[in-house]
C-alpha cells in the first residue's frame, strides 16, 4: 500500500537485526529490483508487490502467498521457518538475512526472517529514520482519531506536501504500511495511533518518531481488556511520554484526564476545546443539526466566525485539535480557513437518502459510550422526527450495564422512538424505560432489527444507526436506503 518505491536491496538492508549484514550484487536482480507496492493482504497485491506474511490469531499469511505470487508480487517476506518449505512447494529462491541472495530468480524471492511483523517494523524504522520531515503528528485517543486525523492531514497538506495514514492503518502491523510512504518531498506526516494493550502506542512511536503529539479523548472503549480507566490513561500517555522536549504536546482541554497530561511533559503544551482556559477555543457556539456548526474561534492571533458543515460538537473539538496542529505548522490562518470551507474532507458518518424520504444517519463504523453520546446529541438537534437505532457496544468490562444503561437515559432525552439490537441493547432499553421512555423495541439482531425499523419509521424521519463493528449495523443501513426488503 506503500505511495514510494523501494529498491530491494533497501529491504534487505533496513530488516537486518543491528548486527547482521546483507551484501547485495549492484548487477543482481536482487539489486536493481524496485518494489512498487508494500502489502500484507493478498487480495491487495498488485504486480511488483512485496508480500509481508504475518501470523495473526485467526490466520495465518503464509497460507496466501502463493496467491500473493499469483497476483504479481515479486518478493515476500516470510518467517524463515516456512521459506523452506514454500520453496521446495514452488521452486522459488530464498534469502536470508546476513546471506548473500542469488544471482538471478524467477518466481517469487523469499526473504526469510525470524519475525515477518519484527522485519517490517525494523525495516519502517530504519525508513524513517532516513526522512525528516519537520512535522511528524502522532494522534491517539478513545475516540475521535480518525476524524482528526482527516481534519489534520486536510489543513496540512494545502499548505505542505503531507503524508497520512488511509483508512484506520493505525496499528502494529499497519502503520509500518504508512510510514514506508515517507519520501524526501514530505514535511509533515500524520500518524493516527491505536491501542489494542499497554506498550502498543510506544511502539508505533518508536517506529514513527512523532514530535507532535496530539490526544482526543480518554474513556472506557478499551476497559474490557485494560481493566481500568487509569491503565487505558496509562496506555495513552505513551505518545506523550514520546515526545522530545523540542516538540509540542496537544491536548484536548474538555477532557481532565487528558488536560491532566500536561504536567507529564517537557515539551510545549498547546489546549483546545470549549473550556475557557484553552489556548485553541470555540465560543459562541451555534449548532444547526445536520447543517453542521457554527462557532467563534479564539486563538493566538485568530479571532474569527468558523462554520464546521461537519455536524456534532465532537466535530468541532475534532478540527480545533486540526487547527492547534495547523498553528504549529504556521500554515496562515487564511489557508486553512479556505481548506475548512471548501476542502474538509467527509468524516466517518454519512447522511444517507432513505425510504419514504427519511434521513439515515450511517455511525455504524463503531462504537463506545462517548461516540454513542457525540451522536445522540447531535440527533437531539434535529428538526425531524427523531429514531435511534442502537446496538451493542463492545469491550467494556465491568462497566458493561452501566454504560449501556446510561446511554439508554440519554436516549430518552433525545428521540422519539429507540431500536435496540443485540443482548447488550437490553441494557439501553432498561435504562430508557426507567427514564419513562416508552417507545422502546428490542431486538437480538442486526437481520432482525430491519423489519421492526421499517414498521416503525415514518415519512420524513431521522434515523440514526450506530453500534459496535461486531454488530455489522450496515446491514440496516442498506435495508433502510433501499425500497427492496432485505
Amino acid at each position: 500500500m506503500a505511495i514510494n518505491t523501494h529498491p530491494l536491496a533497501d529491504i534487505l538492508t533496513g530488516i537486518q537485526v543491528p548486527t547482521a549484514a546483507v551484501f547485495i550484487d549492484p548487477d543482481a536482480r536482487s539489486g536493481t529490483t524496485i518494489i512498487t507496492q508494500v502489502t500484507i493482504d493478498s487480495r491487495l497485491v498488485e504486480p511488483g508487490a512485496l508480500y509481508v506474511a504475518l501470523v495473526g490469531m485467526t490466520v495465518d499469511g503464509h497460507d496466501y502467498v502463493a496467491a500473493a505470487a499469483a497476483a504479481g508480487a515479486i518478493a515476500a517476506i516470510v518467517s524463515h521457518i516456512k521459506a523452506p518449505e514454500l520453496a521446495r512447494a514452488y521452486g522459488w529462491s530464498v534469502v536470508s538475512v546476513g546471506a548473500q541472495p542469488p544471482a538471478q530468480w524467477d518466481g517469487l524471492l523469499l526473504i526469510a526472517v525470524p519475525d515477518p511483523l519484527a522485519a517490517l517494523q525494523r525495516w519502517a524504522t530504519w525508513h524513517r529514520h532516513r526522512y525528516h520531515p519537520p512535522f511528524v503528528v502522532g494522534i491517539t485517543g478513545s475516540v475521535g482519531k480518525t476524524s482528526t486525523k482527516e481534519f489534520i492531514g486536510a489543513l496540512l497538506d494545502d499548505a505542505m506536501p503531507t503524508l497520512k495514514n488511509p483508512r484506520s492503518y493505525n496499528s502494529e502491523s499497519t502503520l509500518p504500511l504508512v510510514v514506508l510512504g515517507l519520501t524526501p518531498t514530505h514535511r509533515a506526516a500524520v500518524f493516527e495511533m491505536g491501542m489494542y494493550y499497554a506498550g502498543d502506542i510506544a511502539t508505533l512511536c518508536a517506529i514513527a518518531h512523532p514530535n507532535i503529539a496530539v490526544i482526543t479523548a480518554v474513556g472506557p472503549s478499551h476497559l474490557e481488556r485494560m481493566g481500568s480507566i487509569e491503565a487505558i490513561a496509562e496506555a495513552k500517555a505513551e505518545l506523550v511520554h514520546a515526545i522530545p522536549a523540542t516538540g509540542v504536546v496537544i491536548l484536548n482541554a474538555d477532557d481532565p484526564i487528558v488536560a491532566g497530561y500536561a504536567t507529564r511533559t517537557t515539551a510545549r503544551v498547546l489546549t483546545y476545546g470549549t473550556a475557557q482556559h484553552a489556548d485553541v477555543r470555540a465560543i459562541e457556539i451555534e449548532q444547526r443539526g445536520l447543517a453542521g456548526t457554527q462557532f467563534r474561534l479564539i486563538a493566538p492571533g485568530i479571532d474569527d466566525r468558523v462554520h464546521l458543515g461537519a455536524p456534532g460538537m465532537h466535530q468541532v473539538r475534532n478540527l480545533l485539535a486540526a487547527i492547534a496542529v495547523g498553528l504549529v505548522a504556521q500554515v496562515p490562518w487564511h489557508t486553512m480557513r479556505d481548506t475548512i470551507a471548501h476542502r474538509l474532507p467527509t468524516v466517518r458518518f454519512v447522511v444517507l437518502d432513505g425510504i419514504e424520504d427519511t434521513q439515515i444517519i450511517d455511525d455504524s463504523y463503531n462504537a463506545a459510550p462517548t461516540s454513542v453520546r457525540a451522536a445522540l446529541e447531535l440527533l437531539a438537534t434535529v428538526q425531524r422526527r427523531r429514531v435511534a437505532v442502537l446496538g451493542d457496544m463492545r469491550e467494556l468490562g465491568h462497566i458493561e450495564e452501566a454504560a449501556h444503561r446510561e446511554v439508554g437515559t440519554l436516549a430518552a432525552q433525545c428521540v422519539d422512538v429507540l431500536v435496540t439490537v443485540g443482548e447488550r441493547g437490553r441494557y439501553i432499553a432498561a435504562g430508557a424505560r426507567e427514564a419513562g421512555f416508552a417507545a422502546v423495541y428490542e431486538v437480538q439482531g442486526t437481520e432482525a432489527a430491519v423489519p421492526v425499523v421499517r414498521s416503525v419509521i415514518a415519512p420524513g424521519d431521522c434515523v440514526l444507526v450506530k453500534g459496535s463493528r461486531a454488530m455489522a449495523m450496515e446491514a440496516i443501513v442498506s435495508a433502510l436506503c433501499t425500497q427492496t426488503t432485505k
